[in-house]
């Protein structure tokens, strides 16, 4: 039952990112390089401009890619954290402790999913030319600036994620 549940997040995922994919295209397109472009019009038709109507689903493959590991780690995560804090009890959790639980697991999910974030940024934001593929990106971004360099921003993303998934995931049950 549990990789039905699985499957179906994951499928649900790559659609609903799929559709949305140009409004995020130009959401983080606008926060890089806002002070060039004024207004979503002119944004919207340099991109066309420079990639076609493709770039508008620049970089969506990752973010296809990462998001059905990223929920299966979170909600994995999730219940082990349940689990610890509830010990032997039977008590259902309080909401503070599902909120500890979600915490948890929205950083456990993050630190491996995140180097994915850093690579769908780096992939919606390239130039036509830039990368050949998702793997020639991940090569070439290692060889000219290090493996740690999918982990910046890693920090400020770990803070907003604490109360986001704490809270998402307390109000969820």
């Amino acid at each position: 039952m549990l990789w039905r549940h699985l499957l179906a997040g994951g499928v649900a995922g790559a659609v609903s990112r799929t559709c949305t994919a140009p409004l995020d295209r130009l959401k983080v397109f606008l926060q890089v390089r806002g002070a060039e472009f004024h207004g979503l019009g002119i944004c919207l038709k340099h991109m066309l401009e420079e990639g076609g109507v493709a770039s508008l689903w620049r970089g969506n493959g990752i973010n296809v890619i990462k998001i059905a590991p990223e929920s299966a780690i979170k909600f994995m995560a999730y219940e082990q954290a349940k689990r610890v804090i509830r010990g032997n009890a039977t008590r259902e959790l309080y909401i503070y402790e599902r909120f500890c639980a979600g915490s948890i697991a929205g950083c456990i999910s993050q630190s491996v999913i995140y180097p994915m974030e850093v690579l769908k940024t780096r992939l919606t934001l390239r130039r036509t030319d830039q990368y050949q593929s998702i793997m020639s990106a991940i090569r070439q971004i290692r060889a000219q600036e290090g493996v740690f360099s999918f982990y910046r921003g890693f920090l400020p993303n770990l803070l907003g994620i604490i109360p986001y998934a704490g809270i998402d995931l307390a109000v969820y049950e």
